[in-house]
């Protein structure tokens, strides 16, 4: 199943964690993330097409320093529609704590199976 832009909203992504992402600067400056699914045992992706302006800050917590990094888990998911596409972001605030962030053209979420809960834009991009 396919979720795109507003769609994802039935996609609940929250303490999933995001195992691998993958650039690809072929057509489009795609960025893909591959997401160990909470609600499944399965895999999902979250394409962004057409991809600009990243910005990110991610910390380890000082008490999981010695730790190494598997994974990120997801604490929240947001998007902005603007004018240009939208604006991405993905948080994170368990182990390792901060956020990914950048502009899109468009986004979608693929699964092999349906969602067992809603999930919904977290809200949290400011200017």
């Amino acid at each position: 199943m396919i979720y795109k832009n507003e769609e994802t909203d039935a996609v609940n992504l929250f303490e999933s964690e995001i195992v691998k992402i993958l650039f690809d600067k072929g057509e489009g400056n795609h960025i893909t993330f591959i997401i160990d699914w909470s609600e499944c045992d399965e895999e999902i992706r979250l394409v962004c097409n057409y991809c600009t302006g990243y910005r990110s800050e991610i910390n380890t917590l000082e008490c999981y320093s010695n730790f190494l990094c598997t994974g990120f888990l997801i604490t929240a998911f947001s998007y902005k529609k603007t004018s240009g596409g939208y604006i991405v972001q993905i948080n994170f605030d368990l182990l390792v704590r901060g956020f990914i962030k950048f502009k899109c053209d468009d986004f979608f979420i693929e699964t092999e199976s349906e969602p067992f809960q809603q999930g919904g834009n977290d809200n949290l991009i400011e200017n």
